[in-house]
């Protein structure tokens, strides 16, 4: 049975560069600025205490919903958006939940993020091999960080979400309501101590809702999505706050 209890670093404000992710926690949360400035929602999860699940809308009545709604629907502690989808509302390509092939991988030069009992793992599309152990995973991109070194990446500016697998088979999840430039997210993925990072789908699909008994980090998107990442906790992973309250939308910004 989940609760809607997490050990969260919570704060109002964190320095630029300081540090959120305490390595005994679960899932710990907080507000950072990147190298170039922009501030962004930063999570750090432990996947052997922490269950990452694909949330599909339309298992949960409907053909889209947000981040708030699947989180409400679903009991996660935290959800964010993943895959990219077309016009229709049908995600763009693969994408495995519970261990089923919802949708087959597309010839793309993007990346591939999967979950088994070995961990998280970030790799190529041209190296994914389907094997029935996977639990989740899904396929977007571009990858943004390779054996620890930052990827040279287009130009480009946005509101995004992305994440990133550490070493020690933690992931951090970084949320952006605020444009911010690819190389830069690279670049942070890096400092962060990241071996691989994916850029998930960004700009008005970008969005993050997490919350514990009552306080809410809320970063809405501009759109609804058809499939999001939750993240659940157990009883016995939770625990209270250790600080302040980061409250309502677009919270610590």
């Amino acid at each position: 049975m989940f609760v809607l209890l997490v050990a969260l670093a919570w704060c109002l404000c964190i320095a630029p560069g300081g540090a959120v992710s305490d390595p005994a926690e679960a899932l710990s949360y907080g507000f950072v600025e990147t190298p170039a400035g922009v501030g962004v929602h930063l999570l750090s999860v432990d996947l052997r205490r922490v269950e990452l699940k694909l949330l599909q809308a339309k298992d949960l009545g409907k053909s889209v919903l947000t981040a708030r709604q699947f989180a409400e629907r679903s009991g996660a502690v935290a959800v964010f958006n993943g895959p990219f989808f077309d016009l229709d509302g049908s995600p763009m390509g693969l994408l495995i939940v519970d261990g089923i092939e919802q949708v087959p991988l597309r010839s793309v030069d993007w990346g591939v993020f999967a979950l088994d009992a070995k961990g998280p793992s970030i790799v190529h599309t041209s190296d994914w091999k389907s094997r029935p152990e996977v639990r989740q995973a899904f396929q977007v991109g571009p990858r943004l960080v390779v054996d620890g070194a930052a990827l040279s990446l287009k130009r480009q500016i946005a509101r995004r979400t992305a994440l990133c697998v550490l070493a020690d088979g933690r992931v951090k999840v970084l949320v952006a309501g605020n444009a911010i430039w690819a190389d830069d997210l690279a670049t942070f993925f890096v400092a962060e101590g990241c071996t691989s990072a994916l850029n998930l789908d960004g700009g008005a699909s970008t969005q993050l809702y997490l919350r514990r008994s009552g306080t809410a980090v809320d970063e809405p998107g501009g759109v609804a999505v058809p499939v999001a990442v939750g993240l659940f906790l157990d009883e016995e992973e939770a625990s209270p706050a250790r600080s302040g309250g980061c409250l309502s939308s677009r919270s610590c910004l």
